[in-house]
């Protein structure tokens, strides 16, 4: 039962079906400006399936206030699905962390990178198109995985009292770095901040890192990173090579597909529910190109359950986490895990005509 308010439909009262053994209703968040208008078109077709409760445009819509009814109908065992790219994500993570249990979330890829998707078999990218029964079918059929999440710190030196820059808090699940990567990604968010319009390809988005990669081949601004910056592993200092960018990461999968810790697993295997981060460098951004088509692989410097970055003097490098750059100036990054997210993994086998998600 629904009762309107002014701004949105607010669930009154849930009744379970008596007659479907696994009934598990399906939350969609979509961000309808992700894709190239894919994000759009799938906001239709999910409309035009579930009921107008289940389906949350983001940019219109209170992700919270949406979730709130999970918290108040425990007996009802739900699926969300965010539908969006890496920031979308992380922005809707956060909100569902906050509830009371683990609401088990799968993802589907809108952005440039998705590699939380490639990783949980969602794919690489999809359009507006995609046949929206067939993906909850899945959906019901996926296996619960447990993700490590991470908090980032950044807190800004004082200077004569005055803090340089605002201390910044946010939430991690793919990957943290400092350097060169982040550099890329922080020249594409001004160029989305100073002209949206430019941003709306998938095609452009490429281009664009393509453009900023190569610009910073002949520029390398981020030379000498290793002698502006102390890192910490589990409270033990480490030596780094001469390199351009550090990556802090979670999940198997970089850098649009890459996978950085696949020649290390043997030895230091990695797991994306032991509350441990792995540590990796690149030397250059012709390295991470190096990288994307399997001729050079990354120079590994360990594992940790927790992570300290000091900027050394006044210097300042770009840094990124999921997709959101800034630029840190002197002071302290502390990298600490702050939980476990309950996720869907595509099942290699698919059953058919499960109509339990409405």
């Amino acid at each position: 039962i629904l009762l309107k308010s002014p701004s949105q439909a607010v669930i009154d009262k849930i009744e379970i079906p008596t007659d479907i053994e696994k009934w598990r209703p399906i939350m969609v968040i979509v961000n309808p400006k992700s894709g190239s208008g894919a994000g759009k078109q799938l906001l239709r077709n999910f409309r035009a399936h579930l009921h107008p409760a289940q389906v949350v445009d983001v940019l219109k819509s209170n992700i919270s206030a949406s979730l709130r009814w999970i918290d108040e109908h425990p007996e009802v065992d739900v699926r969300i699905l965010i539908a969006g790219g890496d920031g979308t994500i992380c922005s809707a993570l956060d909100q569902i962390d906050t509830l009371s249990r683990r609401i088990p979330v799968a993802v589907l890829p809108l952005g440039t990178g998705n590699d939380l998707s490639r990783w949980l078999k969602w794919g690489k990218k999809c359009g507006g198109d995609i046949d929206v029964i067939k993906l909850m079918e899945d959906i019901q059929e996926a296996e619960v995985t447990l993700v490590d999440r991470w908090t980032i710190d950044a807190e800004s030196q004082k200077k004569l009292g005055v803090r340089l820059q605002s201390n910044k808090t946010l939430s991690m699940t793919n990957y943290v770095s400092v350097g060169v990567d982040a550099c890329v990604t922080l020249g594409m968010q001004n160029t989305r901040e100073s002209i949206p319009r430019a941003m709306s390809s998938r095609l452009l988005n490429k281009f664009l890192f393509f453009t900023f990669g190569t610009k910073d081949v002949f520029e390398r601004v981020c030379k000498g990173l290793n002698e502006r910056i102390d890192l910490y592993l589990d409270d033990v200092h480490i030596n780094l090579p001469d390199i351009e960018g550090l990556i802090f990461l979670n999940i198997p999968y970089w850098g649009a597909g890459v996978k950085p810790w696949a020649t290390y697993n043997a030895s230091h295997r990695q797991e994306c529910d032991d509350e441990t981060i792995e540590v990796f460098a690149v030397t250059s951004s012709f390295h991470i190109a190096q990288m994307q088509i399997g001729l050079a692989s990354p120079l590994c410097i360990g594992q940790a359950k927790h992570a300290k970055l000091v900027f050394k003097g006044n210097h300042s490098f770009p840094m990124q986490s999921d997709g959101e750059a800034w630029v840190n100036s002197a002071g302290t990054v502390l990298i600490s895990h702050k939980c476990k997210t309950a996720m869907l993994r595509k099942a290699e086998k698919q059953s058919t005509g499960c109509g339990m998600f409405f």
